[in-house]
């Protein structure tokens, strides 16, 4: 994903890089750079899970509900990051978003 891909999915998925950040558990200078070089494949894979899943930011009240098989993504997603050697990456990420919206503690 090149740097305007990035910054083009971040603004259809309704997210700013600030709030990304925040959501993901990264800090701002590393959205900023992944604006400027582009994202790693773990942070493109979990775009691709909210975006497929549509998954609202953080600070919309409602949620769309969730279709089709989320675990069966969810492999589909850590293969091909476990394939790329940032499989330990994604496990953290999706474990942290999954931690800030559940209300539970991963």
């Amino acid at each position: 994903m090149t740097p305007a891909e990035f910054k083009a999915t971040l603004r259809r998925l309704g997210r700013t890089q600030i709030g990304f950040a925040s959501e993901i558990g990264v800090s701002r200078r590393t959205i900023h750079l992944w604006a400027e070089r582009g994202p790693p494949a773990y942070a493109v894979y979990l775009l691709g899970l909210i975006e497929r899943y549509g998954v609202r930011a953080a600070q919309e009240a409602s949620t769309k509900p969730i279709l089709g098989d989320a675990a069966a993504v969810l492999d589909d997603m850590y293969a091909r990051a476990a394939s790329e050697g940032v499989g330990t990456d994604f496990v953290d990420v999706v474990e942290h978003w999954l931690r800030i919206h559940s209300g539970t503690n991963i």
